[in-house]
This record gives C-alpha cells, sequence and structure tokens, in this order.
C-alpha cells in the first residue's frame, strides 16, 4: 500500500506482471476445468483483456480480445452482455495499438448494441461510451470525442 497514490489500484503505476500472471493463471485453470467456451471462462479472458490493455499489453490485449469476442458472439449471441462488454475489451485494446478507425467502429456499434439492449444507463454501456470516446479522441476528432451519443438519463429523484 505504501508508495500508491490516493485511489490507485495495485496494478496501476507498474507493469501490472503479477496481476497478469494471476490473470493467466487464472484463466488457464477456467479453460481445463470449465472448457474454453463456457460463460466464466470467457467472463475471465475478458476481464484479462481490458487489464492488458490498460497496463500497456495492447497487442496481447488485442489477440485475447479479438478470440474472446469471436467465442463469445459464437456461444451466447452478439446481444449477450458478455458479447457487448468483450466487444468494449476489443474497442480498447484496439485503440491502445493504434488501430483507431477499427476501434471507432467496433466501438460505435458496441454502443448502438449496448443502448438498444442494455439501456443508457448499464454499466457496460457506459464502459462502450468511454472506449468509443478514447477510440475517437486518438483518431483526432476532439469533436465526435466530446459527444459520442446522448448524455445518460438522470437517476430517480435528482
Amino acid at each position: 500500500m505504501a508508495g500508491r497514490r490516493p485511489g490507485e489500484r495495485p496494478d496501476e503505476g507498474g507493469s501490472g506482471g503479477g496481476a497478469r500472471a494471476l490473470g493467466e493463471d487464472t484463466l488457464r485453470r477456467c479453460r481445463r476445468v470449465l472448457g474454453p467456451d463456457h460463460p466464466t471462462t470467457l467472463w475471465v479472458a475478458i476481464a484479462l483483456a481490458r487489464a492488458l490493455a490498460a497496463v500497456g499489453e495492447g497487442a496481447a490485449a488485442r489477440v485475447l480480445g479479438e478470440d474472446t469476442l469471436e467465442g463469445c458472439r459464437r456461444v451466447l449471441g452478439p446481444d449477450h452482455r458478455n458479447s457487448l462488454w468483450a466487444a468494449v475489451a476489443l474497442t480498447e485494446a484496439l485503440a491502445s495499438v493504434g488501430e483507431v478507425e477499427a476501434a471507432r467502429a467496433l466501438g460505435e456499434e458496441t454502443l448502438r448494441r449496448c443502448r438498444r439492449v442494455l439501456g443508457p444507463d448499464h454499466v457496460i454501456t457506459r464502459d462502450a461510451t468511454v472506449a468509443l470516446t478514447h477510440a475517437v479522441s486518438r483518431s483526432g476528432d476532439a469533436k465526435a470525442a466530446r459527444a459520442p451519443g446522448p448524455p445518460p438519463a438522470k437517476p430517480p429523484g435528482l
């Protein structure tokens, strides 16, 4: 805990090596015990892909993200929440390796699906908005990055 900034996660600010090893070990175990297409295995792969992108391992995140999105869509369908979350992870990975047009296209499709299936205030929809905004901002389109779509609805009572 010493040396961390307030609010910083344990894996931030470093290589994330320990977190990566734990995530990879968990994914290996899930694949062995549950099988590669089990929803929990796919969820763990999504989480690892997002973590890899967050610590600068974009190429590894992209490979894992592509495989995981394909598996989620095949096993769960394109509109399942895990498939949408996998698409968010791949959008992040693509943006992190500079493939901004592919990230933007996937991000736009994912955000449309999230809003239709999950609604504008769901956490995955919000993650999709952030991933798309990041991809758009990396493309240099500052105006579009500031306004990728309508804002979420206000929570009741506010």
